[in-house]
């Protein structure tokens, strides 16, 4: 199938969205291309129900609940077992990101921290007024960190389960405000395509249209194309402090401030950078202006659960007064349960992440966020250093610790899977095609990036002397590449998510 419309690509892809979305609907309904598309998800789901399954006929399965409860001592020693079995992988500093501390008496201190507050739960707050003393502060301990001062005093924000979250809140409070002061119907976010997939989720949930702007050269957004973007429609422009494909930082100033020209809100989507970026910048580093300094700046998501090393589950969303703020919370006056008011999207939520995600910035504190970043930016030199020295391989764009490289002489898939069978776990990207590492703790950890730029010159040498080896994830990401048509691809995506859920 990828080969037949290959031959139709370089038409196919000068064709407009809507005659691109009508051919695709009657190749869906061509019996020849439907055998081939379910030919090739039926390969590609057994490829998947293999890696994705692993635990099949090494512990029983449970489809229904059983006759009579399983022992407590028995259900942990299984837990014990597969946490034994995955925990080595990112303990050693083998996995991009996912894990960002991973200290073994980090984890014991906040488990327990955990422990003390397993029941909690901030949505009954006379119960727990200790959830809600550790939400406020949390916010105000970021809100300081990200420019809370004499230019922006009135900073203030809510705690979330993730940058999910935390971008959702933020386009939601931008829709509703735009609808009430400009009466605004069909409201448009612009983001660079690089942007986090969340604001894209955003606008399909809230009913938005996400105008997308491609980026430069070196990976960051070109304010005049959002400044040309820009129409009465425009409710938010979004840029990314550093963006997650390929580590670079937009334009941040430029961009809010077309927006502070133009009266609509400017969100900086820092849940990768919040924690990294401002003590990067005490330590010397030439960092860009990025947070509420900005007079244009509106909004912030910063992830506690990346580089501020708490428990994972919560991040925070920031707005520059609290006007915005209460756009974002729900209240209903008229309900028989009584009256009901709830500031994220969630109704209960877990107290003990929020009392985790507290003791872990104050434990920290400035100094060891100063020492933390300090050692990743260390280990991402010498990274960046080590991957220019392969000639084949390519860093893109200028990041700081989230480096992506890709290849014009190998399948850059095909590396990512040699180093995967060497037991790294990388982040496949595309448009364009190339892997990502995102440094974190783990990596500054004594011979991790020697092992790293050892492997991958490895990989690199093996892909060159033996390319094609259509395996891993190499053919799922070079199918993704090569069809123009996005629904195809979707589907391909959903029937991942179905494999993940068979029992």
């Amino acid at each position: 199938m990828e080969k037949e419309l290959a031959k139709y690509q370089w038409i196919i892809r000068l064709l407009p969205k809507s005659m691109l979305s009508l051919l695709e609907n009657r190749i869906r309904q061509d019996p020849r291309f439907r055998a081939k598309i379910e030919e090739e998800d039926r390969k590609l789901t057994e490829s998947l129900e293999h890696s994705l399954k692993p635990y099949h006929g090494r512990f029983e399965r449970h489809d229904a609940l059983p006759r009579s409860g399983i022992p407590k001592e028995r259900l942990l020693s299984e837990i014990r077992s597969m946490s034994d079995l995955e925990s080595p992988k990112w303990r050693d500093g083998f996995v991009s990101g996912g894990i960002y501390h991973g200290d073994a008496s980090h984890i014991a201190f906040l488990n327990e921290v955990y422990a003390l507050h397993s029941q909690s739960n901030p949505l009954h707050s006379d119960l727990f007024p200790s959830a809600t003393k550790f939400e406020a502060e949390i916010v105000s301990m970021v809100a300081n960190l990200l420019g809370r001062g004499e230019s922006a005093p009135d900073v203030c924000g809510t705690v979330t389960s993730g940058g999910t979250e935390s971008i959702l809140l933020a386009m939601k409070v931008y829709r509703d405000r735009a609808r009430r002061l400009r009466g605004v119907k069909n409201p448009e976010i612009i983001a660079p395509v690089t942007a986090h997939a969340a604001f894209d989720k955003a606008a399909g949930y809230f009913n938005m249209k996400l105008v997308h702007v491609p980026v430069r050269g070196d990976f960051t957004v070109d304010p005049g194309a959002v400044a040309s973007a820009v129409n009465r429609r425009t409710v938010a422009i979004v840029g990314s402090a550093p963006a997650f494909p390929h580590g670079g930082i937009d334009p941040i100033e430029e961009l809010s401030e077309i927006a502070y020209a133009r009266g609509i809100g400017f969100h900086t989507d820092a849940c990768l950078g919040g924690f990294v970026l401002p003590f990067a910048e005490k330590l010397g580093e030439r960092i860009p202006a990025f947070d509420f300094r900005l007079r244009g700046v509106t909004s912030m998501s910063v992830d506690t659960h990346k580089y501020g090393y708490s428990a994972k589950g919560t991040s925070v969303v920031l707005y520059r007064n609290p006007e915005l703020r209460r756009e974002q919370f729900f209240t209903i006056t008229d309900w028989p349960g009584g009256l009901y008011f709830s500031p994220t999207l969630s109704g209960s939520r877990p107290g003990a992440l929020s009392a985790a995600c507290w003791a872990s910035l104050l434990s920290i504190g400035e100094a060891g966020y100063l020492d933390a970043t300090r050692a990743i930016l260390d280990a991402a030199k010498k990274l960046k250093e080590g991957i220019a020295t392969i000639p084949e391989l390519k860093i893109l764009g200028n990041p700081l610790w989230v480096l992506a490289f890709g290849s014009e002489s190998v399948n850059i898939y095909e590396v990512m899977d040699q180093m995967t069978a060497k037991g790294w776990s990388l982040n496949g990207l595309h448009r364009p095609e190339c892997v990502h590492l995102a440094v974190t703790l783990r990596h500054t950890k004594v011979g991790v990036v020697e092992r790293f730029l050892e492997d991958l010159k490895e990989s690199v040498h093996a892909v060159k002397t033996n390319p094609s080896r259509g395996t891993g994830m190499a053919p799922v990401y070079g199918m993704a590449s090569s069809l123009p048509f996005r629904g195809l691809v979707a589907d391909l995506l959903k029937k991942t998510i179905e494999v993940l859920y068979r029992v």
